[in-house]
């Protein structure tokens, strides 16, 4: 959502209000987080002429959108896609900004299934497409009122669709398929995606370099007494009269931020039915070798003697494969130090295309979201049952305390876009109410 015309002319009404605020309060908007939603914020408060200030616990700006480029290539360690691209605010900030998109989503260079290291069959039925075609005429039946598991939802389904169900829940949500709603999953926008080639975390990062961010500074607690809002930070005390809040529904539901006086039941109840997902990449650097494999192209491990994965080969003709890995496969390996993780994905890639890829290996990162203090996890899901939870927590509390990111977007949930439009949307709210205050 853009900030309309008639928010834009505030500015004589804000200013009047303004009047009325103690003058140990600060600012008009205090933005916890300066990842996607945090800046949209910001850019916002700015446009409307709000007295704001950014806070961000990391030493970046960014949030979950990070891309990499120790190994000489753009690698982005969290977000990739430009989902639903015709309808995706990002599609037009990567034009403003002269970054290039191009078309193309999972698997667009092709792929070659394994399992147990050996490559299947490519002239055989795609029994995974088949399955995942049922499964989505399945989940037709499902609505907020009657929402079950994919699990569930699978139970007495062929073989094929329950394998589907697996697939697309650990590797999309990143989370088993029993703990996923499917009423929350299958409203969410559909669409064409777009991928950056110079990093998604680049675009972010350069629509929002010019912004004032203060890093490297959490918020601990926030008191919410009276007129205004007091957020205690690592680096001090600010006082705003309003406090949009994005840090990741993660680091909300492990209690990092001490709320005083305790924030509503509702709000309790919609945090116990969303949870983090725990999708993961690993990128492993390789010299000198192709492995006979395109660029694009995933080298897709289904699961056998061990859980199923993908490796992203070359992407964008880097010296690159990227490892996706999700749910309480990925969780394991986050907890492993990072060369362990390393050895252990080399180790599969090995067994899959043979002991040159291990001759070439050079080195790895890892991104993995689960074990991030500053995000707990990759991106939100509704627990079955509880798909309404993100609506609720869309609501601002005592007017004073506004939540945003992907976590409460609605049908655009678990995406860029949805923590962009929530973090605008939340200013907007703020600067009507400043408004109707003068």
């Amino acid at each position: 959502m853009m900030l309309t015309r008639r928010v834009f002319c505030a500015g004589p009404a804000i200013l009047a209000a303004r009047s009325a605020v103690s003058a140990s309060v600060d600012y008009d908007v205090a933005i916890i987080g300066a990842g996607a939603a945090g800046l949209a914020a910001a850019h916002a408060a700015r446009a409307a002429g709000l007295r704001f200030v950014v806070v961000e616990a990391r030493s970046r700006i960014g949030g979950r959108t990070v891309t990499d480029h120790r190994f000489g290539a753009p690698f982005d360690g969290g977000a990739t896609f430009i989902h639903f691209s015709d309808r995706n605010p990002w599609t037009k900030i990567a034009e403003e900004q002269g970054i290039e998109t191009i078309p193309g989503g999972w698997r667009r260079g092709g792929a070659r299934e394994y399992r147990d290291g050996i490559r299947l069959d490519p002239t055989a039925p795609n029994a995974w497409q088949q399955g995942r075609a049922r499964l989505w005429e399945l989940a037709e039946a499902v609505d907020f009122d009657n929402d079950l598991s994919f699990s569930r939802l699978t139970a007495s389904a062929p073989d094929e669709v329950r394998a589907a169900a697996t697939s697309m829940s650990r590797g999309a949500v990143g989370e088993e398929p029993d703990r996923v709603s499917v009423a929350d999953y299958i409203r969410l926008y559909e669409g064409s995606d777009r991928v950056v080639p110079k990093g998604y975390g680049t675009l972010v990062s350069a629509w929002g370099g010019a912004l004032p961010v203060t890093l490297d500074t959490a918020v601990t607690a926030v008191d919410w007494r009276g007129g205004g809002v007091v957020l205690t930070t690592t680096k001090g005390t600010l006082r705003a009269r309003t406090v949009v809040i994005t840090v990741p529904l993660g680091v909300l539901k492990a209690e990092k931020i001490r709320f005083t006086p305790v924030l509503p039941l509702e709000v309790q109840r919609a945090f116990d039915g969303l949870a983090m997902g725990a999708l993961s990449k690993l990128a492993l650097h390789f010299n000198g070798t192709r492995l006979d494999a395109d660029p694009n192209m995933h080298l897709v491990a289904l699961p056998g003697s061990q859980p199923g994965m993908s490796f992203e080969m070359w992407p964008f003709g880097s010296d690159l494969v990227v490892c996706w890995f999700g749910a309480d496969y990925a969780r394991d390996i986050n907890r492993l130090g990072e060369d362990e993780a390393a050895r252990h994905m080399l180790d599969r890639l090995v067994g899959m295309v043979g002991s040159e890829a291990r001759q070439a290996y050079r080195g790895a990162v890892r991104y993995g979201w689960s074990e991030d203090p500053w995000s707990l996890g990759s991106y939100s899901y509704a627990k079955p049952g509880h798909a309404r939870a993100r609506d609720a927590l869309r609501r601002p509390v005592g007017n004073r305390l506004w939540f945003a990111g992907e976590a409460v977007a609605g049908k655009a949930s678990m995406t860029v876009a949805g923590a962009h439009q929530t973090g605008e949307s939340a200013v907007n709210s703020i600067v009507s109410m400043l408004r109707r205050a003068g």
